[in-house]
């Protein structure tokens, strides 16, 4: 099984990002309170050591879980590692851990622009833009999340990358966990371009959001 996060294939990413798109995404979509028609999850996550844990054992829950679950891992796979392995052992499947963080490693290894630039100030945001919950039971959920990543910093301008990634949940112990996370082979939508050229899209701009951090899904 073949896991995938957001990192050199999506956070890392390739094509010029504008400011009106990430303020979108982060003023215009009230994740926190809707769950694309299956209900609110008010308190369907609790933090567990810093790390977001899906509790709530209902199709919103699921929608909430993959929602964190797929933010959190994308933005610290290459810009926080430490978290990243605090997230992989508390949500993902056991038999899925282990591949998980050696395949993690790999990505890091074959990007050191991007860890060159994490490590001297760069900053990475992965949020979920939009997800439809496409199966639920008791025992499982799927989830397809329209997810969005942004890097800027001393050694990258910023970017962006928009995916499709598609989640499948297992309810064990209490609580989601994943048992793979892979990006869709088809091309996603990408927003249209925005000041492509000017003050707006520039590192300087960006340094406006020093302190900001992606919010969490699913919680009051």
């Amino acid at each position: 099984m073949r896991d995938r996060r957001v990192s050199s294939a999506t956070i890392a990413l390739t094509a010029v990002i504008a400011l009106a798109v990430v303020a979108f995404v982060l003023l215009g979509l009230d994740l926190a309170g809707q769950s694309g028609g299956e209900g609110r999850a008010v308190g369907a996550i609790k933090l567990e050591g810093g790390v977001p844990i899906g509790v709530e054992h209902t199709p919103a829950g699921a929608l909430a879980a993959a929602d964190n679950y797929l933010a959190a891992s994308s933005q610290a796979l290459e810009q926080d590692p430490g978290a990243f392995g605090a997230l992989v052992a508390r949500v993902y499947a056991p038999a899925n851990r282990e591949q998980t963080l050696a395949e993690a490693q790999q990505l890091r290894l074959s990007d050191p622009v991007g860890m060159s630039n994490y490590s001297e100030g760069g900053r990475g945001l992965a949020l979920v833009a939009a997800r439809r919950l496409d199966s639920y039971t008791s025992d499982s959920a799927t989830v397809t999340s329209w997810l969005a990543g942004f890097v800027w910093g001393p050694h990258l301008p910023p970017r962006q990358s928009w995916n499709l990634v598609d989640t499948t949940l297992a309810w064990s112990s209490g609580r989601w966990l994943v048992v793979s996370s892979q990006t869709d082979p088809m091309p996603a939508p990408v927003p249209a371009i925005v000041y492509v050229d000017g003050p707006n899209n520039g590192v300087a701009a960006f340094s406006r959001l020093a302190g900001m951090t992606a919010p969490f899904y699913g919680s009051g």
